[in-house]
């Protein structure tokens, strides 16, 4: 089903300013009509993993994957952690053959009854996050120009590599997906002058996070339904992007369903992924 709706292109710095600002701010950005199409319909779903750098790097960012996982208790960290997280990594060496993947060491749970993010024992929990936004970016200079840190540096990842970011969402609840679905937008519809370079409040160490401005060219999915047998993957980061120096992300939301409000509570867990390939001919 195709549907309009409503998103939030906000960041949590929008309250400052005065009052008149942030009604202007608020009347442009916030609660905006935008059309999301089933990209179930549009793209279908992977029967299995298959080679996806291109797709992912170059293409629209996105792929929805059958990906049968172990886990009956997706509450339980430990369980998760010891053996979801081989799960995501056999998955992401198949949809990325020529690369090294990172090891994993935390995931997010999200429910609708927490109200705000926080951890334990290195896990994050936290409510559907109802902002487009895209988890890691890069430092520019003032004139957004430049870029004068790498994300990379900041959280000690290799800089003599090639770094792909991959985030592994699934939702776990019960039955088929009912409420607060992820929109997700075709990366290769994003202006990169729309982009907005903001500290990511909620990561355990700062660094940018992508935000950004509406436009009507964006063009926004959701897949419909989604089991717990599927993993929607996409496209956080690319340190060495192949369309150009400044990375386009797979910018991502929540979003409320039509006549959704008394259908089964969302569940989700996303797992975030870092591999290594080697740097492109003439990269630095």
């Amino acid at each position: 089903m195709d549907f309009t709706g409503r998103l939030n292109f906000t960041y949590p710095q929008a309250l400052e300013g005065n009052s008149s600002d942030r009604e202007f701010f608020d009347r442009a950005r916030i609660n905006r009509p935008t059309s999301i199409r089933d990209a179930r319909a549009v793209y279908g779903i992977f029967s299995k993993a298959q080679d996806s750098l291109h797709l992912l790097t170059e293409g629209v960012g996105f792929a929805l994957v059958h990906s049968e996982s172990q886990i009956e208790d997706w509450r339980d960290s430990k369980n998760v952690a010891s053996i979801h997280y081989s799960e995501c990594r056999e998955l992401a060496q198949a949809l990325l053959p020529d690369a090294k993947i990172l090891s994993i060491d935390s995931h997010t749970f999200r429910d609708e009854d927490k109200k705000e993010h926080y951890y334990v024992d290195g896990i994050q929990y936290g409510p559907p996050a109802l902002a487009v936004h895209n988890d890691y970016a890069d430092s520019f200079s003032e004139d957004g120009k430049t870029i004068t840190q790498r994300f990379t540096e900041i959280i000690g990842l290799p800089t003599e590599k090639r770094i792909i970011g991959l985030n592994m969402w699934r939702s776990v609840s019960p039955k088929p997906l009912e409420r607060l679905p992820l929109a997700i937008c075709d990366r290769t519809s994003i202006n990169l002058d729309d982009l907005e370079y903001k500290l990511n409040i909620n990561a355990p160490v700062p660094f940018n996070a992508h935000y950004c401005k509406p436009n009507d060219e964006q063009r926004w999915y959701y897949y419909s339904r989604m089991t717990k047998e599927e993993a929607l993957v996409f496209m956080t980061y690319d340190s060495h992007p192949p369309d150009g120096d400044f990375f386009r992300p797979t910018l991502h939301s929540a979003v409320a369903l039509p006549d959704s409000d008394d259908l089964q509570r969302r569940e989700s867990i996303e797992v975030r992924i870092f591999a290594e390939l080697p740097l492109p001919r003439g990269g630095t």
